[in-house]
């Protein structure tokens, strides 16, 4: 075998079977093997691929590939018919379990493939919009389905390459406007080169007496000195400590800038211990590379640092996950480390969750 080849098990969970692919070309992505090995949807519909996570991986080049691949429908992602005229810009179709859904922008006679968001209307009927497994996978003109962020005028939907809510679109609407609408689900139309949106009234008017949501106040945070600070082995940027409150010291997992120069720093307790959890502190400080203990945030991305040089909170997208499942880790701790992105400027990656570090079950 090439060493730059690889092997594949392919997965058809309907009907319980699999097929070991040897000697393959580690360039190509998994639609192209499967279509060159005669693998493809006997309709000549697209056939989705997913990882065992279920995250779409189709796009995904076969070095990087996981070593089972399962032919199956992604998580969120569905091919659904469309047997009903739209109303109000939306028709009513079924997944392909037989559940109810409301696609945004759906015709009569149409086969798409969706993406099936987190929001219900009427908190039972889930709340879709088409996209092209294929590219171009959106174009201007197309309807989109998303939630007005709380900060900010950037948001993400479905990228059928990366398998992630990481397509970035720019809401075109003044701050003055966006600011009544913060938190509201909404249709939205693909305006430009496609890279930003402009509000479709005319399908989701914002109801009278919307109040928006707004970002949690920040709690003051106490101050405290951190010391006898030693590198953990599963992570040296994240160390053990100890803090006082009180007359009393008690035992902390620790992240933030620090230097080896000192073994006494100051810190601030963003999570008190409870039985399973010793206290989380954020050293003060602010340097790309550092890590931090933050709240994944119960909707979108976006996540506020302090920045003591600037004297002001600054925005820092949360970066999808291989590894960890955002929508399964919702306002629970997790451990990031702060980087530069080319898309986002500030960006968090996440390295662990807290208990890793302490060998629980729980955050």
């Amino acid at each position: 075998m090439n060493p730059t080849n690889k092997s594949l098990i392919v997965s058809f969970p309907f009907d319980e079977s699999t097929i070991s692919i040897e000697d393959i070309d580690g360039s190509l992505t998994l639609d192209e093997l499967m279509r060159n090995h005669g693998l493809g949807a006997r309709d000549g519909s697209f056939q989705f691929l997913a990882d065992q996570n279920g995250r779409m991986i189709n796009h995904l080049p076969l070095r990087n590939a996981p070593n089972i691949v399962h032919v199956q429908y992604p998580t969120n992602v569905d091919q659904v018919w469309v047997d009903t005229s739209p109303r109000n810009g939306f028709s009513v179709t079924s997944d392909s379990e037989g559940s109810k859904i409301y696609l945004l922008d759906g015709q009569e006679n149409m086969f798409t493939s969706i993406y099936i968001t987190r929001w219900k209307l009427g908190n039972r009927t889930p709340v879709a919009y088409r996209f092209s497994p294929t590219y171009p996978h959106y174009q201007v003109g197309n309807l989109v389905y998303l939630q007005v962020p709380l900060q900010g005028n950037n948001v993400c939907i479905f990228n059928p390459v990366s398998g992630k809510e990481d397509l970035n679109l720019r809401l075109e609407m003044q701050e003055q406007e966006m600011n009544q609408m913060r938190g509201f689900w909404s249709a939205w139309e693909l305006i430009g080169n496609g890279s930003s949106v402009k509000y479709r009234g005319d399908i989701t008017p914002l109801p009278n007496g919307f109040k928006p949501l707004m970002p949690r106040s920040k709690k003051k945070i106490p101050r405290l000195d951190v010391e006898n600070l030693r590198a953990t082995d599963l992570n040296p940027s994240v160390q053990t400590g100890r803090i006082q409150f009180g007359k009393n010291k008690f035992s902390a997992l620790v992240c933030g800038v620090h230097s080896s120069t000192s073994n006494s720093l100051k810190g601030r307790v963003v999570a008190r211990s409870n039985k399973t959890r010793p206290n989380l502190v954020n050293l003060e400080g602010y340097q790309y590379g550092m890590t931090q203990f933050v709240k994944v945030p119960e909707e979108g991305r976006i996540i506020q640092l302090y920045n003591p040089v600037s004297k002001q909170w600054v925005d820092c997208t949360l970066l999808m996950s291989d590894e960890y499942d955002l929508e399964k880790i919702r306002n629970q701790w997790i451990v990031v480390k702060l980087k530069k992105h080319s898309r986002y400027k500030r960006a968090l990656k996440i390295i662990a969750l807290p208990r890793e570090f302490y060998k629980k079950k729980t955050n």
